[in-house]
């Protein structure tokens, strides 16, 4: 850990230790409801980025259909000669 890093924890620690409890037990309240939103909204956008990969699966399968149609016509053309 660096100099830096190590002044910044001994300062959040000096900060925790001089809040009371109450206040502190609220923080950790918000902390985590902020980390739960935090990951839902992950969730959400993975979810998001997997339907949007569904949804143009159809143009994907189409560019994958006519591209082997291309390297089908190739072959065919090399094999003639």
């Amino acid at each position: 850990m660096s100099k830096d890093n190590e002044s910044s924890a001994e300062k959040k620690t000096d900060d925790t230790q001089d809040l009371p409890t109450k206040k502190l037990k609220k923080l950790i309240k918000k902390t985590e409801t902020t980390l739960e939103e935090l990951k839902l909204e992950l969730a959400k956008r993975k979810l998001d980025d997997q339907h949007e990969g569904v949804d143009h699966l159809e143009e994907y399968m189409q560019d994958a259909e006519h591209n082997l149609a291309n390297i089908v016509k190739f072959m065919k053309t090399i094999f003639k000669k």
